[in-house]
């Protein structure tokens, strides 16, 4: 490579990194919007960050991130200092965003482009045992983290004195007894946000009282040092940076004044809303909006609150959608009453901004995370069978014809094997590593789901068949090098590709089918294309 190719492509990573940095940036200043009360210094500062992503996108040629940013600005001057952006605004904001957090790596990037991804935060490892410690660390590097060994108490204390890592694993008797749990005490004295802190443990496991004292000193998790993927799977879903969707809520009241007021509260939190005055358009509004949760207002006009619950929990699809009656009525026994018929919550008038946004934030948490066990398998967390062919589906309709989609089949060679020869446990131990590992190696944007049994699938969105097939070749290079519960053991892959044009799903998945048999009657080990493919 020549000099005058060196410093282009040094110019080229300089660049990406500031674009990178601005997207992180920009998400945690829209996520802190809300609880800085769209003050005027808030909305100027995220406003200034994205001017500086429009700049440095524009420097390094990131097309799509320069008008992401372009259009985020836009947006952003039309919102009046101390006012909240109204539902049009919040969700075209948040779809911007959601765009900026997918943006890091794509499909269509050129192969080298990772190299001019920058690397997150580091995590520190301080384990007592150090040989865990760099079983650990070289686990990690599969999964895109950065991990720094800190073999004393005194390398974690002068590490932290210069930079703060994105979280840090800790066992809870590094250096002595107990010294653990006091170092990440000081740590926390020190800051104002709580560094998320995994501590561990070797041989017997911590008394309550060790767990209290790592709950006061920031722990996420106590958990086995010996456990790596476990660890790697914590430290997986903690440090998702990837902005939540917005809050549905649906406002029932047939007083226009008391749903506009309820609206520019829920607004002013982040939330969508969407106001229905005339009860009887319910049902249409429901379907057409998909709320998270339902705020009704008890006495009203030709219906009143309990028998619009009624209704509304007669349709399947509606059946745990929270409902919460927000009405003047104080006799205790009718709103009893009410809430038999249906409701989960009753708030009586007036209710204080702070009560009704915390109480539907914590009932629509609450009611995605039991969506979520519905729609997952229980052993992976990924999607089951049924809700990812709807996601298939879903992503096809988006598409249009504009975007290429690709599916790929994948299926763990010799598990059957693994099952005689290390037992179910460690085959079910694989079988979690693959899920972890694909949601480390793939987009958010791209669905994932356990098929059935060693049978995984997964949905490629804006990436064509050479380049879904490239992306899963890639994974199962990586995952072959990955060893699994403390065996030794490494495992491969299989895999079938198939390209969305025009055919129904069904026929996709079958393509994809065909291709990953073939793969498998060639030897294994290997990505293979739909033949089918024109």
């Amino acid at each position: 490579m020549s000099e005058s190719q060196s410093a282009a492509d040094r110019m080229k990573q300089h660049f990406s990194h500031r674009v990178i940095h601005q997207v992180r940036q920009i998400i945690d200043l829209w996520r802190q919007l809300p609880q800085r009360n769209w003050q005027k210094d808030a909305l100027t500062e995220l406003s200034l960050s994205v001017d500086k992503l429009i700049r440095y996108a524009g420097r390094f040629g990131a097309t799509r991130h320069q008008q992401l940013g372009k259009d985020l600005l836009q947006l952003l001057m039309h919102i009046a200092p101390g006012e909240c952006a109204d539902n049009t605004q919040l969700q075209t904001i948040n779809r911007i965003i959601q765009n900026l957090s997918q943006t890091a790596l794509r499909h269509t990037d050129s192969p080298d482009a990772t190299a001019l991804i920058p690397q997150k935060k580091p995590i520190y490892i301080a384990l007592q045992n150090t040989d865990q410690a760099v079983v650990l660390a070289e686990q990690m590097q599969y999964f895109s983290f950065r991990p720094e060994l800190q073999r004393t108490p005194q390398d974690l204390v002068s590490s932290l004195q210069q930079r703060h890592p994105a979280a840090i694993v800790l066992d809870h008797n590094f250096g002595r007894e107990g010294m653990g749990l006091e170092i990440a005490a000081q740590i926390q004295q020190q800051r104002e946000t709580p560094l998320p802190v995994i501590f561990t443990w070797a041989g017997t496991p911590p008394s309550l009282k060790e767990q209290i004292q790592a709950q006061r000193s920031g722990s996420i998790a106590f958990m086995n040092e010996t456990n790596v993927h476990a660890l790697i799977s914590k430290l997986e879903t903690r440090l998702d940076c990837t902005p939540p969707q917005p809050q549905k809520v649906l406002v029932v009241d047939d007083s226009r004044t008391q749903s506009v007021h309820a609206q520019n509260i829920l607004n002013k939190a982040g939330m969508i809303t969407r106001v229905v005055n005339e009860p009887l358009q319910l049902l249409e509004v429901l379907h057409d909006f998909v709320p998270d949760i339902v705020l009704m207002d008890m006495y009203m006009p030709d219906c009143n609150g309990m028998e619009l619950a009624r209704i509304i929990r007669q349709q399947p699809e509606y059946f745990h959608l929270p409902i919460i009656y927000v009405s003047g009525e104080e006799d205790r026994d009718r709103q009893l009453a009410a809430m038999a018929e249906g409701g989960d919550d009753f708030l009586t008038k007036p209710v204080s901004p702070a009560h009704l946004v915390t109480t539907i934030r914590n009932r629509v948490d609450r009611a995605r995370q039991l969506q979520q066990l519905i729609a997952r398998d229980s052993l992976t967390g990924l999607l089951n069978h049924t809700h990812l062919q709807e996601a298939l589906q879903q992503a096809i309709s988006a598409a249009d014809g504009q975007t290429p989609v690709s599916f790929a089949m994948i299926d763990i060679d010799h598990f059957k094997q693994v099952n005689d020869q290390y037992g179910h446990p460690v085959g079910d131990n694989v079988i979690r590593n693959l899920s972890l590992f694909l949601r480390q190696s793939l987009r958010k944007s791209d669905p994932i789901g356990r098929y059935g049994g060693e049978e995984f699938a997964v949905v490629l969105v804006d990436a064509d068949l050479e380049q879904a097939a490239a992306v899963m070749d890639k994974i199962r290079k990586n995952f072959s090098c990955l060893t699994h519960d403390q065996q030794d053991l490494n495992i491969t892959f299989s895999c079938g590709v198939s390209e969305w044009q025009g055919q129904s799903v069904s026929e996709l998945i079958a393509e994809a089918d065909k291709a990953l048999y073939r793969a498998k009657d060639s030897g294994r080990n290997q990505v293979c294309t739909a033949s089918s493919h024109k």
